[in-house]
């Protein structure tokens, strides 16, 4: 793990943003600008931050990075919502020769879980009895859904299980095509996040269940990304951050 703790800019300020700016306080890190709507990123001149930790939106988060790298800043990126635009990114990310963490959950628990769920679809890779199926619940005011968490556990069974080639968050579409894992979401009230995965045969249902209790779990992980990735090169998923801290 790295022991420097470099200077941070958090690009956002809603709930998650508050809670990286007093987890970082805690922690002893350098808070030098915190960009939000009334403050953007674009109207900055003075960079004066090694790493900048963005939760903002989909619709600003590629400009954001556009701008970081440019001024061959390190991102933290938590927003989630545009993994269409992955490739772009990591053009842009190479090309400025900065590093980037990106990530669809930044809980440490959460990775946990994740290797589990890897474990999990490699121990029924050749039993066919069990059916799969997602459900993440979010707060209401989460814009994009399936949750990219959800897409990312879709995707490690994806991975193994040949008998699914794709996911779908339209029921209907999962009926009528038993190749697709169905991923179930709600939005309501302030759950921070559950995600639940359902095994289910005709004889037993597993449920295997990660829930956050609040946000500081994700804040925690994220700053620990950007202490990892200040002063590295290249595009990397918290997974592998993550791999770093337990070898």
């Amino acid at each position: 793990m790295n022991n420097k703790i470099p200077k941070i800019a958090i690009i956002g300020y809603g709930a998650m943003g508050k809670e990286v700016e007093a987890t970082a306080k805690e922690k002893g890190f350098q808070i030098t600008g915190i960009y939000e709507i009334d403050n953007p990123l674009s109207k900055v001149t003075d960079f004066d931050f090694d790493v900048a930790l963005d939760f903002s939106s989909p619709e600003s988060v590629l400009e954001n990075i556009k701008i970081l790298a440019e001024n061959k800043k390190d991102i933290v990126i938590g927003t989630t919502g545009w993994y269409d635009k992955f490739d772009e990114v990591r053009n842009i990310v190479d090309k400025a020769n900065i590093g980037a963490v990106w990530g669809s959950n930044f809980s440490i628990g959460m990775q946990l879980y994740l290797n589990i769920i890897q474990h999990v679809a490699l121990l029924i890779k050749k039993i066919d009895t069990f059916d799969i199926g997602i459900e993440e619940i979010h707060h209401k005011h989460k814009k994009d859904f399936p949750s990219g968490t959800s897409i990312n556990i879709a995707n490690k069974f994806l991975k193994e299980l040949f008998r699914y080639n794709s996911y779908t968050s339209d029921p209907a579409e999962a009926i009528a095509d038993n190749k697709k894992i169905p991923i179930s979401s709600l939005r309501t009230g302030e759950i921070v996040g559950i995600h639940k995965v359902l095994l289910d045969s005709e004889f037993e249902t597993l449920e295997l269940s990660h829930i956050a209790k609040n946000r500081r779990g994700f804040a925690v992980g994220a700053l620990e990304a950007a202490r990892w990735i200040y002063n590295r090169t290249g595009l990397y998923g918290f997974e592998e951050v993550v791999s770093n801290f337990w070898t």
